[in-house]
């Protein structure tokens, strides 16, 4: 795509696609775990949930700088100053791998208080416990991955990731099933045989990342790897650009752990439940992901070329294309899901107990392709405090209703899952209000000044 091309849907899906490979690689390590730790037992079942959304807790704190990293990058393409892309990669990545040492310090010094503060069963609370310890290792390959995957999305180049992220997840199922279950004269290791998986597969895929870059012809013109001094002005301004949606991206997934947190209090077997719905819930949205980046990445693009009036077209675009992506999916799930749920436990009951929350789910993940898509637009103008309000408020209906109906009425976890759908569409309306509201201000600004 050159730099006054009109953006069509082939090229929407040629930049969402790699993602959406690199997004289900990702998610690959989560599942991986989810359906080798469920035909352990349902105490390591219902661990597995807990422990990959706290993870996700702390990534997703810092996928929020990155976020921010790539919005930049993506407005200096669009300026046409490539050169200065190669110093804002170097930044975010020295300023990830701070963030990764510091982050696992203080979980050394505070990790189990938390973990006993927070989780009530104690065989849970054991095996959350012996997951985490040995997956934190793994937060600087994780955290230096999403600088990569920022320059990647950033510059429309997402092939790349690709490859990173598949290769990282084909090594972590060989090595879940390895460590887990005890193959190849490894001993059994369990939880701890699940988080060491993971922990070698980032690894791996930061590895990936930088042979790429380094025999990549793109490299040279981007600068990557050049030797650049550190400027604190340069940080100060990618962390203004940043912590709004660092601190959305966090507070979005702590909210998500209180709900696995409430959902703990309906017992070990509602977890495990809810652990199987949000697996299949996170590949209903793999599409949404990769769409939602797509339009940040391209709207910041258009905003440096000045061609503002294009947004529209491909938010529309993008839209079509998420929900038919999501259809993709859907359909042979709702064919085959008493194979696929059964896939993920040993017990009959649980996957079959399983399905209506995930039909929940399923008009959650296409109400999410409308909301997040458009939610994407602001956050790609740049408007990220902006964009931090719109999800606070939500976030605030988020938690009360998941208070309401799990701790209180005691529901089932169908209904507690519905707390997807009500925040979803809160999302799309509260984002298409600010979107016409500043639309219809800035036209009468223009007009103003032209009388």
């Amino acid at each position: 795509m050159t730099e006054k091309t009109p953006i069509s849907y082939r090229h929407i899906f040629g930049i969402a696609f790699p993602i959406i490979l690199s997004s289900m690689a990702q998610n690959v390590i989560a599942l991986a775990d989810t359906v080798f730790l469920g035909n352990i037992g349902e105490a390591e079942l219902a661990a597995a949930a807990l422990a990959s959304v706290f993870y996700s807790v702390l990534v997703m704190l810092m996928t929020g700088f990155g976020i921010g990293t790539q919005i930049i990058i993506a407005r200096k393409l669009g300026e046409s100053q490539s050169r200065s892309i190669g110093r804002i990669f170097q930044h975010s990545a020295w300023f990830m791998l701070f963030s990764s040492i510091l982050i696992f310090a203080l979980f050394q010094l505070f990790g189990t208080n938390i973990l006993q503060f927070l989780i009530q069963t104690p065989a849970v609370r054991i095996a959350v416990k012996e997951y985490l310890y040995t997956r934190i290792y793994g937060l600087p390959f994780a955290f230096i991955s999403l600088s990569f995957n920022a320059f990647y999305v950033g510059t429309a180049r997402t092939r790349t990731i690709s490859i990173a992220t598949i290769i990282m997840g084909i090594v972590n199922v060989i090595l879940d099933y390895i460590f887990i279950f005890g193959k190849l004269h490894c001993p059994a290791m369990g939880m701890q045989g699940a988080a060491l998986a993971s922990v070698i597969a980032e690894g791996i895929g930061l590895s990936v990342y930088f042979i790429k870059s380094i025999t990549a012809v793109n490299y040279v013109r981007f600068r990557i790897f050049d030797k650049f001094n550190l400027h604190r002005t340069l940080f100060g301004h990618m962390i203004n650009m940043s912590y709004p949606i660092m601190f959305q991206y966090f507070i979005s997934f702590a909210n998500y752990f209180l709900f696995f947190i409430f959902i703990e209090t309906l017992g070990q077997k509602s977890l495990a439940i809810a652990n199987i719905t949000r697996s299949m819930y996170i590949i209903f949205l793999l599409p949404v992901w990769g769409y939602a980046a797509t339009t940040a990445s391209l709207t910041s693009f258009l905003c440096g070329q000045k061609r503002e009036n294009e947004i529209f077209m491909v938010v529309k675009k993008a839209i079509i294309l998420g929900v038919i992506s999501v259809s993709i999916i859907v359909l042979p799930y709702l064919l085959f899901h008493n194979f696929i749920l059964n896939l993920f436990t040993n017990d009959p009951n649980l996957a079959t107990e399983s399905f209506v929350p995930s039909l929940v789910c399923i008009v959650a993940s296409f109400t999410m392709a409308l909301g997040q898509i458009v939610f994407h637009t602001i956050i790609g103008q740049g408007k990220t405090k902006v964009s931090l309000g719109i999800d606070f408020v939500n976030l605030i209906f988020y938690i009360l209703y998941a208070w309401y109906v799990i701790l209180y009425l005691k529901s089932s976890v169908a209904v507690a899952f519905g707390v997807e759908i009500m925040y979803t569409v809160g999302l799309l309306i509260i984002s298409c209000i600010y979107l016409y509201y500043t639309k219809h201000f800035s036209k009468k600004v223009l007009m103003d000044k032209q009388l």
